[in-house]
């Protein structure tokens, strides 16, 4: 008797449904951390963008030259480069470049 209450309390098919979903729980967090932005390449995507916006900001009052203007573009884009490679540059293990990127 206390085998067939066993057998109406857990049934196989509910603990096989109740596996399945904590492993497809499981399998939905790796994956959003796994698409997860880089912390660093956020900093320096939000920090590009506001020296940007800073340096046309003066440019558009006149308070600083066309080459320094210039100057701050190229800048800009140097930190670019780098928030890009900080985000998908980096190998699965996190160790440096991966193959398609220059050292």
């Amino acid at each position: 008797m206390s085998r067939k209450k066993y057998k109406k309390r857990h049934s196989h098919s509910t603990m096989e449904a109740k596996r399945q979903a904590a492993q497809a729980k499981l399998a939905d967090e790796k994956d959003r951390a796994r698409k997860r932005m880089d912390p660093t390449a956020r900093n320096l995507l939000l920090g590009d963008l506001v020296f940007l916006a800073i340096c046309q900001l003066l440019y558009s009052n006149g308070s600083i030259s066309n080459e320094i203007s210039s100057a701050c573009s190229i800048f800009g884009l140097i930190i670019l480069v780098i928030a890009l490679w900080f985000q998908f540059g980096k190998r699965k293990d996190g160790e440096g470049p991966s193959g398609n990127w220059p050292s």
